[in-house]
């Protein structure tokens, strides 16, 4: 396993509800995990503590072997598992996007010539290679984006968190971004998603539900997602491909399948044709 959690159990304020109360799951490696939820349910704090962004108060995790309780052990943990942030403004260091990518190497006194070669395949996977020596400022949310990916990606992560790293772009942006997220689950790379869309969540290969700080539900993005009264409790809307299906059951037209995409839902109506 890549991740593991046991009882995590995290306070801002200890006079206040925890932010988070014995959260147990796991993540093997290599799969995609949705962690869902309202503003206030947990799920960001979740992914500070992952990255030792946040002290480890009471419970166990581990992540790539590594004890997040142990201090020595942070610096390499932050070189192998990387985050995203939900503003990518907030990731840069250099007016000069290659320069951004290559500050996290210089940080790990990693030689010259194998910063240049890391930074080129890492603008290369985000295809961002012609925009090397823009300023981030220039770019639009989605290629702001995927530059902050790029500077996590040049030093080789195993495990990537995306902390809400879609909630400010346009639809354009967010595919741009998905679309790297796949590939690097393609490409054996463990990631986990905070979001609060649910659309989203339905590319994940399993899904954890998040209510209060408590973990209130887990399972595939079918069994998660169809399940209005789970969905209804944790606040949160089931995605418009299931939102439509229901719409229409209701109107006495159903689908043989319940659609989780809109991909899916158009294959669906078609199959009435």
């Amino acid at each position: 396993m890549d991740i593991v959690a046991r009882e995590v159990t995290f306070s801002y304020d200890y006079d206040l509800p925890p932010a988070l109360q014995e959260v147990t799951f796991s993540v093997e490696r290599g799969e995609l995990v949705a962690v869902i939820g309202t503003n206030g349910s947990g799920k960001s704090t979740l992914a500070k503590e992952l990255n030792a962004l946040l002290p480890l108060q009471e419970g166990e995790l581990t992540v790539l072997g590594m004890d997040v309780a142990d201090e020595q052990c942070h610096h390499q943990l932050r070189r192998n598992c990387g985050m995203v942030f939900q503003n990518p403004d907030n990731q840069f260091v250099s007016s000069v996007v290659e320069e951004d990518v290559a500050f996290g190497l210089y940080n790990y006194d990693v030689p010259e010539q194998e910063v240049e070669k890391a930074v080129r395949g890492a603008l290369a996977a985000v295809d961002m290679t012609d925009y090397a020596r823009r300023a981030p400022y220039t770019l639009s949310g989605g290629q702001k984006q995927r530059v902050a990916l790029a500077g996590i990606m040049a030093l080789g992560p195993r495990v990537v968190i995306f902390d809400e790293a879609t909630s400010m772009l346009d639809p354009e942006g967010k595919a741009e971004v998905l679309t790297h997220l796949k590939r690097l689950r393609q490409a054996g790379v463990t990631v986990l998603m905070i979001t609060h869309f649910a659309e989203e969540a339905a590319q994940a290969d399993r899904v954890l539900v998040m209510k209060a700080g408590r973990l209130l539900a887990q399972g595939t993005p079918r069994e998660v997602l169809t399940d209005r009264e789970l969905l209804t409790e944790a606040g949160l809307l089931p995605p418009f491909a299931v939102e439509m299906y229901e719409q229409l059951k209701a109107q006495g037209i159903e689908l043989p399948h319940c659609p989780l995409t809109e991909e899916e839902l158009a294959e669906e109506l078609c199959g009435l044709m």
